[in-house]
């Protein structure tokens, strides 16, 4: 559900924003910089993470980055 509304954003801010999806129980590269979780997560320009993965909480996120 919410990777299809991450990669919308992601062409719609391409340039201005770094998207990635870490999916629980598959990748594992994140570990060593945000720790073991034991839920996906959303990572925006290597900054900010989130584990609350709603589309309002994904859109504010988005708006969030912009603004730096």
């Amino acid at each position: 559900m919410f990777g299809d509304l991450v990669q919308v954003l992601g062409k719609e801010y391409e340039g201005k924003i770094h998207v990635k999806i870490y999916r629980a129980g598959k990748d594992f590269d994140y570990i060593p910089k945000y720790g073991a979780v034991t839920k996906s997560m959303l990572v925006i320009n290597e900054k900010k993470a989130i584990t609350k993965l709603t589309k309002p909480a994904v859109r504010a996120a988005f708006k969030e980055a912009l603004e730096l």
